[in-house]
């Protein structure tokens, strides 16, 4: 169990560095729920559903927290309440004056097999990656279209290539676009042939061969870029790998993903460390 205590009316939780409470990449999308605190008390919203966040074991979209019940994310279950403190810091005295802060005091249960990303040394930079290091970017290749129809096919083949092709370009600017785009063009390749177009469907299997070896390349040249700015201490290139890596792998579970999100937040902790 970790316990914090958040100066604040609204909490973000999710894997991002920005959120207050921070959950591993394999639980938690990058903002996965925002708790506020109004008037009628602890209300929680969901940002993503990827896994459904839960009140009691029950998903929701939006909806109050009432005491005592548990908000869960992945794996990681959450009790959140509300305390009273008073500021003590000179640029806080007027607001202190005139009305308490209010803090909203969450304790975390992290599952078996989680990690407490909470107590991190931020000096303890030097853990090796998992002997496994990378997980699969892609499941299998797409090789099924899911239409039978040859009308059906061809529209969902041109519509496929079409976001392909938008994510491809996207791609220098957001890894995760470039990932997205293989299993697209696999789709398209595999309904072109469907709906009777080999030479269209020909093209997008090129196109999907192509990202994925291109994809990987750049992936695998990341991962010794990383290696070797923590060989030589160099931790402001260290934390630009570690942060396009996970882009890489979001969504993506396992050892390496959980060393990449620790490390990160390691990083960060040490360059704030740095500036003060």
């Amino acid at each position: 169990m970790e316990q914090l205590s958040i100066e604040a009316e609204r909490i973000l939780i999710g894997s991002g560095a920005h959120c207050e409470i921070r959950l591993p990449v394999d639980q938690a999308r990058v903002e996965h729920v925002l708790v506020e605190l109004g008037a009628a008390g602890v209300f929680a919203r969901a940002l993503s559903f990827e896994p459904p966040p839960t009140i009691n074991n029950v998903p929701f979209t939006q909806a109050p927290v009432p005491p005592g019940s548990i908000l869960g994310v992945g794996g990681c279950q959450i009790y959140v309440e509300i305390a009273e403190g008073q500021a003590v810091t000179p640029d806080k005295v007027k607001k202190s004056e005139s009305s308490p802060i209010t803090l909203l005091a969450a304790t975390l249960i992290i599952g078996v097999g989680g990690y407490m990303l909470f107590t991190d040394d931020p000096n303890d930079v030097t853990a090796k990656p998992p002997p496994k290091q990378t997980p699969e970017l892609w499941d299998a290749p797409v090789s099924a279209c899911p239409y039978g129809d040859r009308a059906q096919a061809s529209a969902f083949a041109r519509e496929r290539m079409q976001i392909a092709d938008a994510k491809r370009e996207r791609r220098p600017f957001h890894v995760q676009d470039g990932v997205q785009a293989v299993p697209l063009y696999e789709s398209a390749a595999a309904c072109f042939r469907a709906g009777g177009d080999p030479g269209s469907g020909g093209l997008a299997d090129e196109s999907a061969k192509f990202l994925r070896r291109d994809i990987m390349d750049d992936f695998r040249t990341r991962r010794v870029r990383l290696e070797h700015a923590l060989t030589i201490e160099d931790y402001v290139s260290a934390q630009k790998e570690v942060r396009v890596l996970l882009q890489f792998t979001e969504g993506k579970s396992g050892d390496y993903v959980t060393w990449l999100s620790n490390l990160d937040r390691k990083l960060r902790l040490k360059a704030d460390a740095k500036k003060s």
